[in-house]
């Protein structure tokens, strides 16, 4: 039940629920939300829930409908695919800079973020990876590139994380049909940071990006999947 306070703590409360919600898959993507239902649901005013999708719309998780509301973010193959490549891109190109100019200090950050993302792993209920775990995660591949040296690249390499947010968290469900160990790829990318593997870090990098994307066009069963090479 959302609590009663301001009109801000409410819709702070109501972006929040629906924010989880959408992650999750409660919400499914393209799916409309209709005011009447969602204030049912969440027990709030329209003005209410008005301001919260506003909010969640500006970070792409739904989209407006003209004279309809709003609908969740629909799973589009061709947006997928050309984040994967230009993430697969930008992302390894930082981190093999970070790799060869990083310093002590970002070893340290690479330790320290690995190691919080290891405590989340193993709070996770039952496989199932809550708000803390994503946010551990992001701030583990943050502390990949950021010894890279190039503010302009680290920028469009973790705007670029940003826009896939969605997709990582709609991908989750898929790690154990597909037999993945996300854990232990964490570890080998912070394990070649570490040595200053250039090469291998690099090939990591690129297949753990390029593994979700594979795995959400599988169960979209896209024609022609794209291969994001490691070469």
């Amino acid at each position: 039940m959302v609590k009663r306070g301001g009109s801000g703590t409410r819709a702070t409360e109501a972006y929040e629920r629906l924010r989880q919600d959408i992650f999750m898959g409660r919400l499914e993507p393209g799916q409309r939300l209709k005011f009447p239902a969602l204030c049912a649901e969440y027990e709030t005013s329209a003005g209410v829930l008005r301001e919260a999708l506003t909010r969640l719309a500006a970070e792409r998780l739904v989209t407006p409908q003209p004279h309809q509301g709003y609908a969740v973010a629909s799973l589009s193959v061709g947006e997928l695919t050309d984040l994967t490549a230009a993430r697969v891109e930008l992302e390894a190109l930082t981190f093999r800079q970070s790799m060869i100019s990083g310093d002590d200090r970002w070893e340290a950050e690479v330790v320290a973020a690995h190691h919080l993302l290891c405590l989340r792993e193993r709070e996770a209920e039952g496989g199932v990876r809550g708000d803390a775990w994503y946010l551990a995660h992001e701030a583990f591949h943050a502390a990949l590139v950021s010894g890279c040296g190039n503010r302009r690249l680290i920028a469009i390499a973790q705007g670029l994380r940003a826009e896939t947010e969605l997709y990582r968290r709609w991908a989750a469900p898929l790690n154990a049909e597909h037999d993945r160990d996300p854990a232990a790829e964490h570890q080998a990318l912070a394990d070649a940071a570490l040595a200053r593997d250039v090469d291998q870090g690099v090939t990591l990098l690129r297949d753990h990006i390029a593994f979700t994307t594979q795995m959400l066009l599988s169960r979209l069963g896209a024609d022609d999947e794209p291969e994001f090479s490691a070469n």
